[in-house]
C-alpha cells in the first residue's frame, strides 16, 4: 500500500479522534455541578427507592445549602439500599459532592477497604465511618482532607499503623481511632494536632513505643483515652499543661515508673483512670489537690506508701479504687470526710489497725471491700447506718469479736464476705430480701455461697426471728397439736376449690401472665415489663450494683423478684449509640440463643431498650480466669486438680463449636477474661461478641477480630 493513500486515512482517524474529544469535553462543560452531583447520587444506587431526583433534598440523611447542592449525607439510621451501599462504596464518585461538609456512614456494614478517593470530598469537616466493619490500611491520603473537624474510624478491623499524614489536619477537633487493631507506633505527628479536645485510641496495640513527649503541646484537650493499647514506657513529662484535661484514660496499659507530680497540676480532672499497669512508688501529694476529682483509680499497680491525711481535700471523690498494691499504713479517718464517696476498694494491700467507726457517716457508700489486709479489731456497728450498702467485703483480715447486730439493718445488702477472720459468736438475723440465705435444720438457715468460712469461733448459723419468738411462746399442747391439723385440712380444701375454678376459667380465656411475668423465665418477658424488673433490680444501674467495668460495657449482679441472681452486661451509654458494638451486641444474642452446652455461659435473656441495652447472663460467683489467677488467695484455692478441670471444660465447649455446630462457630476472643468460673471453679466460655460462624468453602478468613494473643488460629492463617 502506497504512502499517499495512508496518510490520508491516518490523517482521517487523528480528525475524528480530536472531534470526539471535543464534542465529550463540551458536553461535560456543559453538565452542571448540580447535574453531575445528581448522576453520581443515582449510580450510588443508594437510595434506591427513591427516583424524584429534584427532590434530593428532601430524602432521608440528605441535606443541601441553597443552591440545592448536597452538604451533608448521613446514612447512619436512614432508609437506603444495605446491600448497594455495602457494595459500591468504593465506586461512589466523591468529586462529584464538592460542598459535602458531614459524611457520616456509621453502622452502614461498608466491608473492605477506606477508599483513598474519599480525599476529594475537599470541603468535608465531618468523616464518621465507625463500625462499617472496615478492614484494610488507613489511606494516606486521609491527610488531604485539610478542613476536617472531626474523624471518627473506631471500632473496625484496620490493620498497620496510624499515618503520619493524619498530622497535616490542623483543624481536627476530634480524633477517634479506638477499638481498631491499629499497631506500631503513636506517631508524633497526632501532638502537632494542638485545636483536638478530644483524642481516643483506646483498644488497639501500640507495642512499639511509649505515648509521645510533644503530647504535652496538645493543650486543648479535654478528652485523652489510651486505654489498653498495650503501651510502654513511662507518662512522659510535660502532662501538667494539659491543663483543660477533664478526663485522662491509660488503664490497662504495660506503663512504668512513677506517677508524675504534675499531673496534680490538671485542675480541671474529673476522671483518673491508672489501673492496671506497672506503676511503681507513691501516690504523689499534689494528686490530692485535684478537688474536682470523682473517679480516682490506682488499682493493679505496684505502688506503695500510705494514704495521707490530704485525701480529705478531695470533696466530690465518688469512687475510690486502690486494690492490689502495696499500700501500709492505717485507714485514715479523714476518709470518713469524703462523704459523696460511693464506692471504696482497697482490698489486696496490707492497711493495718481497725476499720473506722466514722465509716458509718458516708451515707452514700454503696461498695465497700477491704479484703485481703492486715486489719483487725472489731466490725464497728456503725456500718449498719450505711442504707445503701450493696456490697461488703471484708474477707481474709484479722477481725475479732462478734459480728454487730446492726449488719442485719442492711436492707439493700446483695453480698456479703466475712469469711477467714477471727470473728466469735453467732451470726445475727438477717434480711432474707437480697441475700441467698437457704434453710437450713432446726431453725438455723445459712448464706450461700458460705460468708463465713474459715472463722473458727462462729456458728454460721442464722436464727430465724420468727423460729426464736416461736420457741420463746408458751402455747398450750393441744393448740400445738390440732391447730396445724386445722389449718391443713382448711388450705387442702380451698387449694382443691381453687385448682378446680382456675383450671374452669382457663379453659374459657386461657392463661393470662402475671404482671411481671415468669421473672426467672426472661425469654417470655414482655420486654417493657423485664426492663422495668430490671431497673428495680438494679436501683436503675446504681453503681453499687457493679462487679466489672470493661472496654465498652460494664458488668451488673441483680437478684431478680423470684430470688434468682443473674449477671447483667450492660453498654456504656456513650457505646449503646455506637453501631459497631450494637453489631457485637446481636452477634453474642445471635449466637448463645442458637447454641446450649454445658461449659458455655447461659444466655437467659436480653433487653433493647432506648435508654440502655443489657444481656442477661448466668451469674458466675467466681468471676473470670484471669481474676483467680491473678487473686493470691483464689491462685492458691485453684489447685491442679481445678485447673485440669477448667482446661478440659473449655476444650469441650470449643469442640463443641468447632465440631457440634453447623455451620461450625469460631469465638476468635479465647482470653482469660472470656472464661468465667461458678462457685465449683467449673469453666464457662463466654462473651461471643467477636464470634462468628464458619464457611468451610470460603478461602476469606484473614478478617483480624479479638485480643491479640488470644485470637483463634483460623483468624490469622
Amino acid at each position: 500500500m502506497s504512502s499517499s493513500f495512508t496518510n490520508p486515512i491516518l490523517l482521517g482517524i487523528l480528525w475524528a479522534t480530536i472531534i470526539l474529544t471535543f464534542a465529550t469535553t463540551l458536553s461535560t462543560a456543559d453538565q452542571s455541578p448540580l447535574e453531575s452531583e445528581a448522576k453520581a447520587l443515582l449510580e450510588s444506587g443508594w437510595w434506591s427507592g427513591y427516583h424524584n431526583i429534584s427532590r434530593r433534598c428532601k430524602w432521608p440523611g440528605i441535606s443541601c445549602n441553597a443552591a440545592g447542592s448536597i452538604t451533608e449525607m448521613t446514612l447512619s439510621g436512614a432508609v437506603y439500599n444495605y446491600s448497594e451501599v455495602q457494595d459500591r462504596f468504593g465506586e461512589l464518585k466523591f468529586s462529584s459532592f464538592p460542598n459535602l461538609v458531614v459524611l457520616d456512614l456509621s453502622g452502614c456494614q461498608l466491608g473492605g477497604n477506606i477508599p483513598p478517593e474519599i480525599a476529594d470530598l475537599s470541603a468535608l469537616k465531618y468523616l464518621g465511618l465507625s463500625s462499617c466493619d472496615l478492614s484494610g490500611e488507613l489511606p494516606l491520603s486521609l491527610g488531604n482532607l485539610t478542613n476536617l473537624e472531626f474523624l471518627d474510624i473506631s471500632s473496625n478491623s484496620i490493620h498497620g499503623s496510624i499515618p503520619p499524614q493524619l498530622g497535616k489536619l490542623e483543624k481536627l477537633v476530634s480524633l477517634n481511632l479506638s477499638w481498631t487493631g491499629l499497631t506500631g507506633q503513636i506517631p508524633t505527628s497526632l501532638g502537632t494536632l494542638t485545636n483536638l479536645r478530644h483524642l481516643q485510641l483506646s483498644g488497639n496495640q501500640f507495642d512499639e513505643g511509649p505515648i509521645p513527649q510533644n503530647f504535652r503541646n496538645l493543650t486543648a484537650l479535654v478528652t485523652l483515652k489510651l486505654d489498653s493499647c498495650g503501651i510502654t514506657g513511662p507518662i512522659p513529662s510535660g502532662f501538667g499543661q494539659l491543663t483543660n484535661l477533664e478526663i485522662l484514660g491509660l488503664y490497662g496499659n504495660k506503663i512504668n515508673g512513677s506517677i508524675p507530680p504534675e499531673i496534680g497540676l490538671l485542675s480541671n480532672l474529673l476522671e483518673l483512670h491508672l489501673h492496671g499497669n506497672m506503676l511503681v512508688g507513691s501516690i504523689p501529694i499534689t494528686l490530692y489537690q485535684l478537688t474536682n476529682l470523682k473517679y480516682f483509680l490506682l488499682g493493679i499497680n505496684h505502688l506503695e506508701g500510705s494514704i495521707p491525711q490530704d485525701i480529705e481535700n478531695l470533696k466530690n471523690l465518688r469512687i475510690l479504687s486502690l486494690t492490689d498494691n502495696n499500700f501500709t499504713g492505717h485507714i485514715p479517718l479523714v476518709l470518713c470526710h469524703l462523704t459523696k464517696l460511693e464506692f471504696i476498694d482497697i482490698g489486696l494491700n496490707q492497711f493495718s489497725g481497725s476499720i473506722p467507726s466514722c465509716f458509718g457517716n458516708l451515707s452514700n457508700l454503696n461498695y465497700l471491700s477491704l479484703r485481703s489486709n492486715l486489719l483487725e479489731g472489731s466490725i464497728p456497728q456503725e456500718i449498719g447506718n450505711l442504707e445503701k450498702l450493696t456490697l461488703v467485703d471484708l474477707s481474709q483480715n484479722s477481725l475479732n469479736g462478734s459480728i454487730p447486730s446492726q449488719i442485719g439493718n442492711l436492707s439493700r445488702l446483695t453480698y456479703l464476705d466475712l469469711s477467714f477472720n477471727q470473728l466469735s459468736g453467732h451470726v445475727p438475723v438477717l434480711s432474707a430480701t437480697k441475700l441467698h440465705i437457704v434453710d437450713a435444720e432446726n431453725g438455723c438457715y445459712k448464706i450461700s455461697p458460705d460468708s463465713f468460712q474459715g472463722n473458727k469461733g462462729l456458728s454460721p448459723c442464722i436464727t430465724s426471728s420468727k423460729t426464736s419468738t416461736a420457741n420463746n411462746s408458751k402455747i398450750p399442747l393441744y393448740i400445738k397439736i390440732f391447730l396445724p391439723i386445722a389449718i391443713f385440712s382448711t388450705f387442702s380444701i380451698l387449694g382443691c376449690l381453687f385448682f378446680s375454678w382456675f383450671k374452669v376459667k382457663n379453659s374459657r380465656v386461657g392463661i393470662h401472665p402475671t404482671k411481671n411475668g415468669d421473672i426467672c423465665s426472661i425469654w417470655n418477658y414482655d420486654g417493657k415489663i423485664a426492663y422495668e424488673d430490671i431497673i428495680a433490680a438494679t436501683e436503675d444501674f446504681d453503681f453499687r450494683y457493679c462487679i466489672g467495668v470493661g472496654g465498652y460495657g460494664s458488668v451488673y449482679r441483680a437478684q431478680l423478684p423470684c430470688g434468682k441472681v443473674v449477671a447483667l452486661k450492660k453498654l456504656h451509654r456513650s457505646e449503646a449509640e455506637n453501631p459497631a458494638f450494637d453489631k457485637s451486641f446481636r452477634n453474642e444474642i445471635k449466637f448463645l440463643t442458637e447454641i446450649r452446652h454445658r461449659n458455655i455461659v447461659k444466655l437467659h435473656g436480653f433487653c433493647l431498650h432506648r435508654r440502655s441495652m443489657f444481656l442477661i447472663y448466668e451469674y458466675m460467683e467466681k468471676g473470670s480466669l484471669f481474676y483467680n489467677l491473678r487473686d493470691e488467695v483464689e491462685a492458691v484455692e485453684m489447685d491442679w486438680t481445678k485447673r485440669i478441670e477448667i482446661i478440659k471444660g473449655m476444650a469441650h465447649a470449643l469442640c463443641y463449636l468447632h465440631h457440634d455446630c453447623s455451620p461450625p462457630i469460631v469465638h476468635r476472643d479465647i482470653s482469660s477474661n472470656n472464661v468465667l468460673l461458678n462457685s465449683s471453679f467449673e469453666a464457662f466460655v463466654a462473651d461471643f461478641g467477636t464470634a462468628r460462624m464458619l464457611d468451610l468453602d470460603s478461602s476469606n478468613q484473614t478478617l483480624l477480630v479479638g485480643t491479640l494473643g488470644y485470637i483463634a488460629p483460623g483468624d490469622v492463617s
